[in-house]
């Protein structure tokens, strides 16, 4: 949510001034980039544009420390500094908060046409609890998108790649009265299949079809009345992107086809074995509308109001996550999230801008339905055949009310604090269910524990094919306890599970910030943020896996500056940085000692720490070279657990002083960019670009096995332009073709992993009206 003054949206074309003020409104309220302290990523629609990032899972390339990782169905995990939340389900709190215009989009699921006609992105790093709300204990990205003009004015861009995929975006924008504005933007990516077969296929999949559009209407009646009004939706039915395998390690090696044992595991990002015949097209879209009022009370005090819905539905997401082109394992995971959020704030300044202020409250309520259904036609540790599903409501609601003050004490020296009370309730209504063959195996378990505790024969109907699985255990669950639940009765028997669990918390923040020059600014600032506590919406064989699990609490302690030089043309931003962070909640396993195995749990760990740095550098010594680049570094830690903890395959592990999940010490970017006139007015350009990540994990406990490599890629780019009117460039990304995974996992007999692309050549040309 930043701007340079006096620019032009990103989307035209238009080169900003090299020496102008970034405008961020990371504290609601417009301020200089250099006047804010908190550590702040922002980059222009162009700039995204340039390093290829056209989607959220590849800010990574302009924002170092963010990273997108996959779980094992998909599902997008956000990072920055090594903070997320790990877990298989579309219904999880993420720690990484996102906006668009300052609506949210609460969960991960819902970003798919996050970057559509963007003038500017901002990446919030650390705790944003007071302004933002929950759910931002790792920071927020808040996008901006372009606005209506003033005068008519129209663009168009298209990209065209070497595997054939095809991305085309444009907006009309002017005003249609004196006092209505209207911009309409509108994307779609198509075909691009760059995933092949290697061993026993050679299909491609990855073709790509999805659209996004965006209306904005901006209503100004009066002088102190304005109306805008967002109204957008995207739809996905592309071919999912699929994991590629890494390793064969049968859970029963005895059971195991021989061409099973034998299967060469993928070495090239491209790489991927599908079933023969399985559909991997998705079906998902969302629509959101969102209406801001706001109204001046005075000169100096605004009253606003943000209304926002947003319906997202996934009727389908296919998963060949046993990554073989054989008969073991797959999953088709659905969702359904109805989001309705309503802020209201009062925001002003007294005595000359010597005190600024913002109060406000927030109410939200999201209502989530999440389904699966995971067949095992080949896994050596069920019989052929077997199926289950999940199927569950669930339900977030949250109260908010909050506040931030800026005083300047003196003109140099700034007191900011801020602080939100939040009160929070989630519910959970389901059960995993399955076939004649899933049911049969989990009603032997339960008639056998019933008859252990004298309970006598199963109720009639119990455990039919269809119907719930999940056994009535009645067992405290000892990694979260939860005495405020209902009371069970412990028949062992089927069971919905219903259930709900309500907290509250106080988010604040306080710095204390000193300007050495107008342009020069160091900064101390600490915080505290909260994530909700969340119901987990898996595989819960056991009643006692559903219980509640707490919320988690990060504090912040952060000092750092933002300094200019060379009558600005030089900037260089730094921050030092410790989280405490207690109650980390982690996806885990624990041996079920009632009916054999393993059980998923998710639980809180007590108390972790990050330490680390993150700097920023903007060279910009003429109109013709910009150079930036930027290095983040984090030593996470678990630093206490109470209890042992298990991989998927009941193997012990002890995760304590251990880095996090997805949380690379190092990650570091850079992008250069070289113009030269060759006319009157048309410029040519070459530039290049990069992010490099050092080695992670994708679980706790450092086990090699679930290590991602570390790896760089390097981008090159050469066009022509004539600054504010059209650009066209070729490009090449990943030039060196770098094999590299975002994450991996355990799936049944093997472990799959999620690649990034190879290196792929393309061309992109715009134009603006």
């Amino acid at each position: 949510m930043a701007q340079t003054e006096a620019s032009a949206p990103a989307s035209q074309q238009a080169d900003p001034a090299y020496d102008s003020d970034i405008i961020v409104t990371a504290q609601k309220r417009e301020q200089r980039l250099s006047d804010v302290p908190v550590t702040v990523s922002a980059s222009t629609g162009e700039q995204l544009q340039s390093a290829g990032v056209a989607d959220v899972a590849q800010i990574g390339r302009v924002a170092p420390s963010f990273t997108v990782a996959a779980s094992v169905y998909g599902y997008q995990v956000f990072s920055i500094r090594g903070v997320n939340f790990n877990t298989q389900q579309a219904s999880a709190p993420p720690a990484v908060s996102v906006y668009v215009d300052e609506a949210p989009l609460p969960y991960s699921v819902m970003t798919g046409g996050l970057l559509l006609d963007v003038e500017r992105l901002e990446v919030l790093k650390g705790p944003q609890g007071t302004l933002f709300g929950q759910n931002a204990t790792a920071g927020s990205i808040n996008v901006i998108a372009a606005k209506p003009t003033s005068t008519p004015r129209a663009g168009f861009r298209a990209d065209v790649n070497h595997f054939g995929e095809v991305t085309t975006e444009g907006y009309v924008s002017g005003p249609l009265s004196d006092t209505l504005r209207a911009r309409f933007a509108v994307s779609t990516t198509q075909f691009g299949a760059w995933q092949k077969g290697y061993y026993l296929t050679d299909n491609k999949n990855g073709d790509q079809n999805k659209a996004a559009a965006r209306l904005i209407l901006d209503w100004t009646p009066t002088e102190r009345l304005k109306f805008v009004a967002n109204l957008n939706g995207n739809y996905d039915k592309g071919e999912v992107i699929q994991p590629q395998l890494g390793e064969i390690s049968p859970v029963v090696p005895s059971a195991a086809p021989p061409l099973l044992l034998s299967y060469p595991v993928a070495t090239k990002n491209r790489q991927v074995e599908i079933d023969p015949g399985f559909n991997t097209r998705a079906d998902k879209y969302m629509l959101q509308g969102t209406l801001r009022s706001e109204y001046e009370l005075t000169d100096n005090a605004t009253l606003t109001s943000l209304t926002s819905y947003a319906h997202f539905d996934q009727k389908k997401s296919p998963i060949n996550y046993d990554a073989v082109a054989l008969a073991n394992s797959t999953a088709n995971v659905t969702a359904k999230i109805k989001s309705f959020n309503q802020e209201i704030r009062l925001s002003g300044s007294f005595a000359d801008d010597a005190l600024n202020y913002v109060i406000g409250a927030n109410y939200s309520h999201d209502k989530i339905r999440e389904g699966q259904i995971t067949e095992f036609p080949g896994y050596t540790a069920l019989p052929s055949g077997t199926q289950y599903g999940i199927d569950y409501k669930l339900s977030a609601e949250a109260k908010a009310v909050f506040g931030n003050v800026d005083f300047k004490i003196t003109p140099e020296l700034t007191l900011s604090a801020g602080a939100r009370y939040t009160s929070t309730k989630q519910t959970i209504d389901g059960c995993v269910f399955g076939n004649a063959i899933w049911n049969g195996i989990f009603a032997g378990a339960a008639q056998f524990l019933r008859d252990g505790a004298g309970l006598g024969p199963l109720p009639t109907g119990a455990f039919a094919p269809g119907t719930c699985s999940t056994i009535n255990d009645n067992v405290p669950n000892v990694a979260n306890p939860n005495p405020g639940g209902p009371a069970l009765i412990p028949d062992f028997s089927a069971i919905n599970t219903v259930d709900s669990q309500k907290q509250d918390n106080f988010s604040w923040r306080g710095s204390l910030s000193y300007k050495v020059t107008p342009d020069n600014m160091l900064y101390v600032t600490v915080s505290r943020g909260f994530k909700a506590g969340v119901f987990p919406a898996t595989p819960n064989i056991l009643n006692s896996q559903a219980a509640a699990v707490g919320q988690e609490k990060l504090t912040s302690y952060e000092g750092g500056a933002k300094l200019a030089f060379f009558d600005r043309s030089l900037r260089l931003n730094a921050a030092a940085f410790h989280y405490d962070y207690r109650d980390k909640q982690f996806y885990t396993y624990f041996p079920n000692f009632q009916i054999g195995g393993v059980s998923n749990f998710i639980i809180n760990i007590p108390k972790s720490t990050v330490n680390g740095f993150d700097a920023d550098l903007q060279f910009t010594p003429s109109q013709y070279l910009s150079v930036r680049a930027a290095v983040t570094y984090i030593d996470t830690k678990i630093k206490r657990l109470d209890r042992q903890v298990y991989t998927g395959q009941g193997v012990p592990y002890d995760p304590v002083g251990k880095n996090f999940n997805y949380a690379p010490p190092w990650s570091a970017t850079f992008d250069a960019e070289y113009r030269m006139p060759v006319g009157a007015e048309t410029e040519a350009l070459v530039g290049a670009g990069g992010q490099w990540y050092a080695k992670s994990y994708s679980d706790l406990g450092e086990v090699e096995a679930l290590s991602n490599p570390d790896y760089y890629t390097v981008d090159l780019r050469a066009g022509l332009q004539v600054p504010g009117k059209w650009r066209a460039t070729v490009w090449v990304r990943n030039v060196t073709d770098q094999n590299w995974w975002s994450s991996i996992y355990r799936a049944g007999d093997m472990l799959s992993k999620y690649a990034g692309q190879p290196r792929t050549f393309g061309v992109s040309a715009s134009f603006t009206f």
